[in-house]
């Protein structure tokens, strides 16, 4: 790792579940516990998953209740531990966080606000969201190109948003789990075609969107089956459109996982059915697999999924368009095995947690250089 000249940094999450952007903070503290000269501590949820991994990792954690991004007695608290750890940067890894952090840093000039963005939902209209978003104290990390587009619709400035991609640990998978461990487990025959996708059972996720894409793969593909991983509020709708399709033994919602290789090892087609997105680090994991992947041309799904070069690319909310992109890869078993060789190079290139934590330590660089020549 590069020497950074002595910086001590704050993080905060406030998220109390275990979710991609945990991950990313956590993968971020680890990576620069390996910086010469940095000094940092992980201001977190008491007994979230995040608090709790990252002290059994040897991160320094402070745990610290907050309720919102109003909780002023939280700013108050946030602001003392800045001051006694002599803090030069706070990176705020939540929107949550960067409205605490906000409130936390104003007036020390002496301190830079970094907030992570890894959504590509447009900048909101309320008046406290303008005044955070658009301070000139903060600095933004957009995950993609797709959120720096948003930031900028927004009204933030160009030269105080840095793109850093999450990145993820390939070393973290064996590749060694056999293909029918899923399917055993499932009950699918060893020979079915099977479509894939990870992610959380929410709105953007566009769940729904290959639920109603897997009646049009069928047809031409009828011992096709289809896998949900992942879990969150929609599951129950998602249950009721699966039945109302009559597709029980086709679509399998096999819950939260965090046995991800068992997955991944069993697909033959990674499906993306979002219609809005960060960046999306499961596919970046379906990249390391070699699988052929469906995107959606969504916020920064397009940074990943270049259009015939590492997959197929097709407009969101569009089950038709997604069927046929999913069939074309399930009957050209030459163009998958192509798509998902470029698409293991691409990731082990640019979307790995190691890249993730060189470009953020460049943006801190920049970050404190534009606030010492100011």
């Amino acid at each position: 790792m590069p020497q950074l000249e002595k910086l001590t940094i704050i993080h905060v999450d406030t998220g109390r579940e275990w979710r991609g952007g945990q991950n990313q903070a956590l993968l971020l503290c680890k990576g620069l516990s390996r910086v010469e000269g940095v000094v940092q501590t992980l201001v977190c949820q008491p007994r979230s998953p995040l608090s709790e991994r990252a002290a059994k990792d040897g991160v320094d954690v402070v745990d610290l209740s907050m309720r919102g991004e109003w909780d002023l007695g939280a700013a108050w608290r946030l602001r003392r531990l800045i001051r006694v750890r002599g803090a030069g940067l706070v990176h705020a890894h939540d929107a949550h966080a960067h409205a605490l952090g906000w409130m936390a840093t104003t007036g020390l000039t002496d301190v830079s606000l970094v907030a992570a963005r890894r959504v590509d939902f447009e900048v909101s209209r309320s008046p406290f969201s303008r005044r955070k978003c658009l301070s000139p104290r903060v600095h933004y990390l957009a995950i993609s190109n797709g959120v720096r587009d948003v930031l900028l619709r927004g009204g933030v400035a160009a030269d105080r948003i840095s793109v850093v991609a999450s990145g993820v640990d390939p070393e973290r998978f064996s590749f060694r789990v056999p293909r029918g461990t899923m399917r055993r487990e499932l009950g699918i025959a060893g020979e079915a075609p099977v479509v894939g996708t990870v992610g959380s059972l929410v709105d953007h996720k566009g769940h729904r969107y290959l639920i109603d894409a897997a009646p049009l793969v069928l047809e031409r593909f009828p011992s096709a089956e289809f896998v949900i991983v992942g879990e969150g509020k929609l599951r129950r709708d998602l249950e009721r459109r699966i039945r109302e399709k009559k597709l029980e033994r086709k679509i399998h919602l096999a819950g939260y996982r965090r046995d991800m290789e068992t997955f991944l090892s069993s697909f033959d087609v990674f499906a993306l059915s979002s219609h809005l997105e960060g960046l999306c680090t499961s596919v970046i994991d379906a990249m390391l697999f070699r699988l052929p992947i469906v995107g959606t041309r969504t916020g920064g799904v397009p940074d990943l999924v270049r259009d015939g070069e590492t997959g197929l690319l097709v407009e969101p909310k569009d089950p038709g368009a997604l069927a046929r992109a999913i069939v074309r890869l399930l009957a050209n078993q030459e163009l998958g095995s192509r798509l998902g060789t470029a698409a293991r190079k691409r990731a082990l290139g640019y979307f790995t947690s190691g890249a993730m934590v060189e470009g953020t330590l460049q943006a801190y660089r920049r970050i404190l250089a534009g606030r010492s020549s100011s």
